[in-house]
């Protein structure tokens, strides 16, 4: 028994299909920008949460050592028992590991969207601090900087987003490998091959700007080019937010 015509399965006609395939593709150019922007949006949220951990450790540090910040390094014997338990480098105690007992989550030092976990780097971290304020110094110890001695927390560079574990702010305003601060290119920096390996030199890390714990303990997204143009403030080599020991509240 033949079937009728009507009763004949139908399939889709060509014109049909590619109208579907257009429908298809349009649909993709209009969501995937979103996904992608909703997937960074909770990086940063991420990242913006392991800035705060380690702002509000810092703090809690500052209270036990006669308010005192951290400084950049010390020197320790070969032996000492690391606050984390790993050597970053022999015989030296970095600032992370100084705060590390206030958070104990090894995790606050990785930012998602590096493009380098620095896993193969000793001093294993995606954040820097404000070498002007977590002083900086050799393997000798340094006088830390009290906190009464920051003219205005609320408004000056503490930690931020970074190549290394230290910046300054040079370093916003040109590449001194490997420091550097993420999205120096677009705001008017130059990136050179020297460091092609870190693709957020050029672009930055979240949407062209940085994350950044001030001394206070409080967090904020920012531009690059905001901190870059903070950074070329030079009245008596006073550069803007990144100094701690002027009035920069009008920044």
């Amino acid at each position: 028994m033949m079937l009728s015509e009507k009763s004949k399965p139908r399939g889709f006609t060509l014109i049909e299909l590619l109208v579907v395939i257009a429908i298809i593709a349009i649909l993709a150019s209009i969501l995937f920008p979103v996904f992608a922007r909703a997937r960074e949006n909770a990086r940063r949220t991420s990242c913006i949460s392991n800035l705060k951990q380690m702002g509000l450790a810092t703090m809690q540090y500052t209270q036990d050592y006669d308010e005192g910040l951290p400084v950049a390094l010390y020197g320790v014997p070969t032996t000492y028992a690391y606050p984390d338990g790993q050597a970053w480098q022999s015989g030296i105690l970095y600032w992370p590991q100084m705060i590390y007992p206030y958070h104990k989550s090894s995790q606050v030092f990785y930012c998602p969207s590096s493009p380098d976990p620095n896993l193969t780097n000793p001093r294993r971290l995606n954040y820097g601090a404000n070498e002007v304020v977590i002083t900086y110094n050799t393997v000798a110890s340094t006088t830390p900087l009290k906190v009464a001695a920051i003219i205005s927390p609320a408004s000056t560079y503490m930690m931020m987003d970074a190549s290394d574990i230290r910046i300054n702010p040079l370093h916003a305003i040109a590449v001194n490998a490997p420091y550097y601060m993420p999205g120096l290119g677009e705001a008017g920096g130059s990136c050179p091959t020297t460091i092609n390996n870190y693709s957020d030199c050029r672009g930055g890390r979240h949407f062209g700007g940085v994350s950044v714990v001030f001394a206070d303990g409080h967090v904020k997204w920012l531009k690059s080019s905001v901190l870059r143009r903070e950074s070329q403030k030079t009245g008596d080599s006073l550069r803007g937010a990144w100094n701690p020991q002027i009035d920069n509240s009008g920044s």
